[in-house]
């Protein structure tokens, strides 16, 4: 969804770079560039800085606010609704819904993309099913193909019960888009 933004704001900082050489020099484009990664070596004078003009500062500001876009882009694809990773021990969420990342696979996903049915089933699943958790009488283990007794900490509770809501972002997001979802394992 957001990769032809990304790829503009990329070029967008690229083409300035590059304009910078053109209108400069190197030697003045490096100077902007040091400005704009101001490290500790040269606060603390390991690091020799190269003067700037007034439209070299002017050159530093554009240049932090396109390198400002580019980071503003990548949060966007590091967002919930963006990605999911579900490691499955000691239980995954599915699993907690009476289903299996197994099941998914063998019905919905072809060529390393979940299709748009699978990811509205999935959702469906997902906001109709009560997600059942263990209790602390009940213990649950991870055993190849089932559950099997073990104990669940209650820290594990409180993970799965955020994996659910950020998979259910996730299909929301692609549902709503009427988009595959890439899968991967």
């Amino acid at each position: 969804m957001h990769a032809a933004h990304l790829a503009r704001a990329r070029a967008e900082l690229e083409r300035f770079k590059a304009d910078l050489v053109a209108r400069f020099g190197q030697e003045t484009a490096d100077a902007v560039g040091q400005q704009v990664r101001w490290t500790e070596d040269m606060i603390f004078g390991r690091t020799e800085v190269l003067p700037l003009t007034d439209e070299g500062y002017a050159a530093v500001k554009t240049l932090r606010e396109i390198i400002g876009n580019v980071n503003a882009v990548v949060r966007k694809i590091r967002t919930p609704d963006c990605w999911f990773r579900e490691a499955v021990e000691p239980i995954s969420v599915l699993e907690t819904v009476g289903s299996s990342w197994k099941e998914v696979e063998e019905k919905y996903v072809k060529d390393e993309r979940l299709s748009l049915p699978g990811v509205r089933e999935l959702l469906r699943v997902l906001n109709t099913t009560e997600q059942v958790m263990p209790t602390d009488e009940q213990v649950w283990e991870w055993a190849g193909d089932g559950l099997s007794p073990c104990y669940l900490p209650h820290e594990w509770r409180r993970v799965l019960r955020g994996r659910r809501r950020r998979l259910v972002c996730l299909l929301g997001a692609a549902a709503g888009l009427e988009e595959d979802v890439r899968y991967g394992r």
